[in-house]
Formats: structure tokens, sequence, C-alpha cells
């Protein structure tokens, strides 16, 4: 039997393997899935995945984040931020919407409020919660 993909490239755009270890600035235009461990700051114009097994030091900026593993650092996650069960943020995150599982970890401050992002792409840009 095949080994099966964990994750589907027409979602993901990069992915950083479990037995990898990155530090830098990652900018893309596509989705991020991190398995493994990274350091510096991450800014997507799509979707975050940190995996259950990674660990993340780093701020990152995204449309929507979704924490399996652990992240230290601040999070503004433009639409949604979604902590999963396994998930541990330590830091400051700011959005439109949070979700945090049964089990899920997050200690830090939260701004639902009004964020502000700042794209490699696009210039910077402000969105207020109605």
């Amino acid at each position: 039997m095949r080994n099966q993909k964990k994750y589907r490239t027409d979602i993901v755009n990069t992915v950083i393997g479990e037995d990898s270890t990155v530090k830098g600035v990652l900018h893309s235009q596509r989705s991020i899935r991190i398995e493994g461990s990274f350091e510096g700051e991450v800014n997507s114009q799509g979707e975050v995945y940190i995996g259950q097994k990674s660990k993340v030091k780093a701020t990152l900026i995204a449309k929507h984040v979704v924490v399996g593993g652990e992240v230290i650092g601040n999070i503004e996650a433009i639409k949604s931020l979604h902590i999963l069960k396994t998930g541990r943020v330590y830091g400051d995150i700011a959005g439109d919407e949070l979700k945090i599982d049964e089990g899920g970890v997050y200690k830090g401050k939260v701004n639902m409020d009004i964020i502000s992002a700042k794209n490699a792409y696009e210039g910077s840009f402000q969105l207020a919660k109605k």
C-alpha cells in the first residue's frame, strides 16, 4: 500500500516536514503547513496549519490559523484562529473569530475588535469588526 499524504496539495502550497527545523521569515500567497520546528515570522494570504508535533516560536499573520501543536508568539488571524484539543498558544492574538477546542491551551491577551496586518505583497491594511 502506498504512503498517503497527510495534506491536500490543492489546499496547502508549502510544507515544513516533521524532521525539519527552519529559522527565518516566510511569506506566501497560499497556505502553509508546519509539521516540524519553525522560528521567526510567517505571513500568509491563505491558511497556516501548525501540526500536532510542531514547535513554533514565531509571529504568525494569516487569513486562517489552525494550531494543533505549540506556538510561542503573537498571532494575527484575519478571519479565524482555531486551537485544536492538542494545541497550545502562548502569546497575544488578534482576529475576527476565536475557537478553542476542549483541552486546547491558550495564555495571552485577546483583541477581537480591530486588527491590522502587513502583507509583503499587498501593502498594509486594517480590518474593523462591524
